[in-house]
């Protein structure tokens, strides 16, 4: 089975650390916004070919292509200060003698600027159908795995290690399944990853669990103590006329886009995308549940 959920795609990380990635844009657009200067200098290219600085602009649209908005738009800035410091008469400094030089740097900023921002839209519509398809193949494979047996425990067990699998990169490290027996008590029918230990609940967190059982509401807890670098999030398994179980979820901590509760709001008015695909990930594990309960294929442990 571990083979099988193996085919199934992740979720693509973001990235952990944003103030790094902004410090590492920040250094390529000025080092490159001075390289290009220090070329245009050294070779005496202004003013001898006016036109010369739409050169910069190369390096704004591989920024605004590759890094994103912030970079481009810091290439653009220092690209302007720096022809008009070093390249513009006077030189060393931002005192601009000429109208018509005033004009001709403040249109190419003005196209710097038009330039980076149909970039950028460029890259994230191409970001976006890319997360779309790989978002249908998730649903996709996991539908195909829950197919190819009709046992419910065995399709517990695929539910519970998908998404462990799916949603590790938005910080989930444990989940489990919790679903009433026979006598109508919650039980754990399913956890993941794969580990000699069991997922375990306090006290509390199981008179959570009930109480997300019988409200249908997503509730969060808090670390149980310090030594503990995850945080505990309950989920209802909705069906269309009753909740079947509860889905645990321990998120790691310090981790923005899982940590807070945005990712899995369910606003009907303004949904995020990552909620969208969240809850519809869950209705697909949820309906295939309630078909198995339907032909009466239940586990060992319900009968």
């Amino acid at each position: 089975m571990r083979n099988t959920i193996e085919q199934i795609p992740q979720l693509p990380a973001r990235p952990a650390r944003v103030w790094q990635k902004y410090v590492l844009d920040s250094l390529i657009a000025v080092v490159g916004a001075l390289a290009i200067t220090g070329i245009i200098g050294a070779f005496h290219l202004y003013p001898t070919i006016p036109n010369i600085s739409i050169v910069y602009l190369l390096l704004i649209l591989a920024l605004a292509s590759t890094r994103g908005r912030f970079g481009a738009l810091v290439a653009a800035l220092v690209a302007f200060l720096s022809f008009d410091f070093f390249l513009v008469p006077p030189f060393y400094s931002f005192l601009i003698l000429r109208w018509e030089e005033w004009l001709a740097l403040l249109v190419f900023l003005v196209t710097a600027l038009l330039t980076s921002q149909l970039a950028v839209v460029t890259r994230q519509s191409v970001e976006q159908a890319r997360l779309r398809e790989r978002e249908a193949r998730i649903l996709y494979e996991m539908a195909r795995v829950l197919n190819s047996t009709d046992r419910l425990d065995e399709q517990l067990d695929t539910i519970a290690l998908a998404v462990g699998r799916v949603f590790s990169p938005w910080g989930v490290r444990e989940c489990a399944l919790l679903i009433p027996d026979k006598n109508g008590e919650l039980s754990i029918q399913a956890d993941a990853p794969i580990r000699v230990e069991h997922f375990t609940l306090s006290t509390e967190e199981w008179a959570a669990a009930r109480q997300v059982m019988d409200q249908g509401n997503v509730q969060g807890l808090p670390p149980a103590s310090a030594e503990h670098h995850t945080r505990l999030r309950l989920v209802p398994l909705k069906a269309s006329t009753r909740i079947v179980g509860v889905l645990c979820l321990r998120i790691e901590q310090g981790v923005p886009w899982s940590a807070s509760e945005e990712w899995m709001q369910v606003i009907p008015d303004a949904p995020t995308e990552r909620a969208i695909f969240f809850w519809t990930f869950l209705d697909e594990a949820v309906m295939k549940i309630e078909q198995a309960r339907v032909r009466g294929h239940i586990s060992p442990d319900e009968e």
